[in-house]
C-alpha cells in the first residue's frame, strides 16, 4: 500500500465503530441475568422496538443471520420450502445455514430488481406438482432494502399486494429488514406502516445505525415465544445482554434520521463516478446507501479491482465476478466520498492506460 493519510472503508456499513456516546451507554448499562429475565435494558429495548414496528413482541438476537434462521425454524418443518428471490441475503449468504439448520428447500425466483410480485410467487409455487407426499411451500421471505441490487427499496404498494396474496395462500411473510430503516427514511414511511404488511420482520443495529452488534426479530407473541426457544438452542441467549441492548437502544433512538446523510453520500459517489464512463452506474437505482460498480468495461475481475483500490486507501467489496459494492455509513464524510471517488477514477484510468499490472 502506498503512503495513505486515511483509509476510507466502503466495504459495508457494518465496519463502523461505536461513538463515544454509544460507548458511554454501553458502560453505564443496567444489566441482569437475562437467562432469568432480569436484564431490564434488554427488556426495554425489545418493548421499544415492538412498539416502533407495531408488533406484539420482539427478541434481541446477536446477528441478522440468527434472526433470519430462527424465523425460518419457527415457520417451517424439515423438508418444507421457502419462496424468495435469488438475490436475497437468505440465499446469497445464508443458503448453507438455511439448508443445514432449517433443513428447508429454497425455491428461488428471479424478479426484476429483486422486487417479487404475486405472479412470481404463484409461478414458484405452481411450477411443480404438490402432493401430500412431497414438499410444500410454507414461508415467503422478502428483503428490504435489497442488498443484491444495491440497496433497492421494496415498494410499499408491492408489499401490500404480496401480503394480501400470501394471506390467501396461507403463506406467512417474513421480512429480512436488516436495512429496513434505510427504506423508511428514504420513503418517509413509518416502520409501523411498512411492517404492517409482514408477519415477522428483523432489523439490524450493527449496519447503518452504527452499533457494534445486534439484530432484533419482531412478530406475534406466539412466534417470539417459539423464537426464544430456538435462540437458546442456537447459543444466542446471552446473560448480561444489556450491554448489547444499550448500544442498540442508543443506535435506534439517535442514528435513524441521520441515515439521510448516508443516502446523500451514496448518491454523491454515484454521481462522481458516473461522470466517467467506466462503471455503467444507473442513478435511478441508487436509492439508499449503496452503489454497485461494474468492472466489465475495465476488463478486470472485481477482486483485482478491489485490491488495486485498497493500495490507494479505498476499501470496496467484491460482490460478484464483475460487480463491486460501495456502502456509505456514519464513519464516512462527504469529503471522504469525494476523495474515494477521485482515487477510484484514477485507478480506473491507470488500468485502461496499462500503467497498473
Amino acid at each position: 500500500m502506498t503512503n495513505i493519510d486515511k483509509i476510507i472503508d466502503l466495504r459495508s456499513d457494518t465496519v463502523t465503530s461505536p461513538s463515544p456516546e454509544m460507548r458511554e451507554a454501553i458502560y453505564t448499562a443496567k444489566v441482569g441475568d437475562h437467562g432469568y429475565g432480569d436484564d431490564k435494558t434488554t427488556i426495554e429495548l425489545e418493548a421499544y422496538c415492538a412498539d416502533l414496528f407495531g408488533k406484539e413482541s420482539a427478541l434481541l438476537m446477536t446477528s441478522g443471520t440468527m434472526s433470519d434462521q430462527i424465523a425460518i425454524r419457527c415457520y417451517t418443518q424439515p423438508g418444507d420450502e421457502i419462496v424468495l428471490d435469488r438475490s436475497y441475503h437468505i440465499n446469497y449468504f445464508q443458503a448453507g445455514p438455511s439448508t443445514d439448520l432449517g433443513k428447508v428447500l429454497l425455491n428461488l425466483c428471479d424478479a426484476e430488481g429483486g422486487i417479487l410480485t404475486p405472479e412470481d410467487i404463484e409461478e414458484a409455487i405452481t411450477g411443480k406438482y404438490r402432493g401430500e407426499l412431497f414438499n410444500r411451500a410454507t414461508l415467503l421471505c422478502l428483503e428490504n432494502t435489497i442488498n443484491g441490487y444495491g440497496g433497492r427499496i421494496f415498494p410499499l404498494e408491492n408489499l401490500k399486494k404480496i401480503f394480501t396474496y400470501a394471506g390467501m395462500k396461507g403463506l406467512p411473510v417474513h421480512m429480512d429488514g436488516e436495512r429496513f430503516l434505510n427504506a423508511c427514511i428514504a420513503t418517509k414511511i413509518s416502520p409501523r406502516e411498512y411492517a404492517k404488511y409482514t408477519d415477522s420482520i428483523s432489523t439490524s443495529f450493527s449496519k447503518g445505525l452504527g452499533a457494534p452488534f445486534g439484530s432484533i426479530l419482531m412478530g406475534s407473541r406466539s412466534l417470539i415465544q417459539k423464537a426464544a426457544k430456538y435462540r437458546k438452542w442456537y447459543g444466542g441467549a446471552l446473560h448480561q445482554s444489556g450491554f448489547m441492548a444499550a448500544a442498540a437502544m442508543y443506535a435506534i433512538q439517535n442514528n435513524v434520521q441521520r441515515l439521510e446523510v448516508d443516502h446523500r453520500n451514496a448518491r454523491l459517489l454515484a454521481v462522481l463516478l458516473g461522470a466517467e464512463d467506466y462503471f455503467d452506474i444507473d442513478l435511478q437505482v441508487v436509492e439508499t446507501n449503496m452503489v454497485m460498480l461494474s468492472t466489465k468495461k475495465l476488463n478486470l475481475e472485481s477482486s483485482h479491482f478491489v485490491d488495486l483500490c485498497r493500495n490507494e486507501g479505498v476499501l470496496l467489496y467484491p460482490w460478484s465476478q464483475y460487480t463491486v459494492r460501495a456502502v456509505s455509513h456514519l464513519d464516512v464524510s462527504e469529503k471522504d466520498i469525494a476523495v474515494a471517488a477521485e482515487k477510484i477514477i484514477q485507478v480506473s484510468k491507470n488500468i485502461l492506460n496499462g500503467t497498473i499490472p
